[in-house]
């Protein structure tokens, strides 16, 4: 299952957006604070969720709200989730039931969407008995995006069963992939092994410590790779996870990473699910600055109303772009300076206007101090100055 196409209508704060082409691998969203990106993610998983008790609301003062999907086994016919106005007069009382009219609709596919919301990080847990049955349902809420409760009691059962003659190749490869996300992105950590104790242990370089321990940025990735590969072995146990032909959504995917790890992860998770639709939101230049052209969807807004912005800059990609041009040009800061920075600038230039030699010297010292030493903003000061100063005749 791919995604081609969205319409939204009327629905949070979003009066009106269309996506009229997504890239079938994938795609990036990025747009200001506020704009909608987990507006479109929630969307999106709404048209494909069982069993949830999240309920998506149509935009104040209006009286329907729509979702039109358009995906490649339903070109024909497209789906409309229709978000009605109607209340509920208890809170026990769903407002409005349109998943069996969904489930109709889109058949089995609903199975075939994956969510990650922002929680990703997780605490020590020890393990006195496992928890070994995953029930099917518990997998298909996709509002509620992708639970690392179990997490741990998965991992563990599947290295324990992948050494028997009876467990099956998707399993067994299951787990050995499991194992490559701790080094995903730094491959100086790899796993160790499952003890005794039930830790599960990893190699670094300043020793062996229990998972739990590492850094957010390497829970954060663990989340992601584990999660989708559990999703898919508990969906699909006939389908090996790198045969998964469906949707994975991740809301800020940069969360709890370094600028080099934000460099990587997409280029990282595409290549360990190559037949995955990513459809991500982010607000880090550092994962645009890996992306083609056509895998960025840069949002401006008008009075509530979404559009994706041309990028026809970027005929090739933004992989020659430098984090300030993606910063100033996709995403859509007015300047990359501080606001200290352009305040004594302005005041800098009127002094040099004035003639005024003194306070140009004492603002230039500020700069001077502050300003990284290899500046071009700087050097320029400094040239002007001098001018000012009679060096340059």
């Amino acid at each position: 299952m791919k995604i081609e196409s969205l319409k939204i209508e009327n629905v949070g704060g979003i009066s009106s957006l269309s996506i009229e082409k997504f890239d079938p691998k994938l795609n990036i969203i990025c747009g200001e604070n506020g704009i909608g990106k987990t507006n479109i993610l929630d969307s999106i998983a709404h048209c494909f969720s069982q069993l949830s008790n999240f309920i998506l609301k149509r935009k104040s003062n209006c009286v329907n709200g729509y979702i039109t999907i358009v995906c490649d086994f339903n070109r024909i016919e497209p789906y409309t989730c229709l978000i009605e106005s109607f209340e509920p007069r208890d809170y026990n009382q769903n407002p409005y039931d349109f998943r069996s009219k969904l489930l109709a609709n889109f058949d089995s596919n609903y199975s075939n969407l994956i969510y990650f919301k922002t929680e990703r990080l997780f605490s020590h847990k020890w393990i006195s008995s496992l928890e070994i049955y995953d029930e099917v349902e518990n997998h298909l809420k996709n509002l509620d995006g992708v639970s690392i409760q179990l997490a741990k009691d998965w991992f563990i059962k599947n290295e324990l069963l992948s050494s028997q003659p009876y467990t099956n190749d998707n399993d067994k490869n299951s787990i050995e992939l499991a194992k490559k996300a701790f080094g995903i992105l730094n491959k100086s950590y790899s796993f160790s092994a499952l003890k005794q104790d039930m830790e599960i242990y990893i190699n670094t370089p300043t020793g062996i410590i229990p998972y739990e321990y590492l850094s957010s940025g390497f829970k954060t990735c663990i989340t992601i790779v584990w999660g989708i590969i559990r999703e898919v072995q508990v969906r699909f146990p006939d389908i090996f996870v790198k045969d998964f032909n469906g949707v994975v959504l991740i809301d800020e995917i940069e969360l709890h990473l370094h600028p080099e790890w934000q460099g990587k992860i997409c280029n990282a998770l595409t290549t360990l699910f190559p037949n995955i639709q990513f459809i991500i939101s982010t607000h880090s230049p550092h994962v645009i600055q890996t992306a083609e052209a056509n895998e960025v969807i840069a949002l401006s807004r008008k009075n509530g109303h979404l559009e994706k912005r041309t990028l026809d800059i970027a005929p090739y990609g933004f992989k020659g772009w430098t984090v300030e041009e993606i910063l100033t040009d996709v995403m859509g800061m007015r300047d990359t300076r501080t606001e200290w920075f352009r305040s004594k600038q302005k005041e800098f230039d009127n002094a040099l206007d004035a003639n005024d030699v003194l306070n140009a010297n004492k603002i230039f010292n500020e700069l001077r101090l502050k300003l990284h030493p290899s500046s071009t903003d700087l050097a320029l000061s400094r040239f002007q100055l001098d001018m000012l100063n009679g060096r340059y005749k």
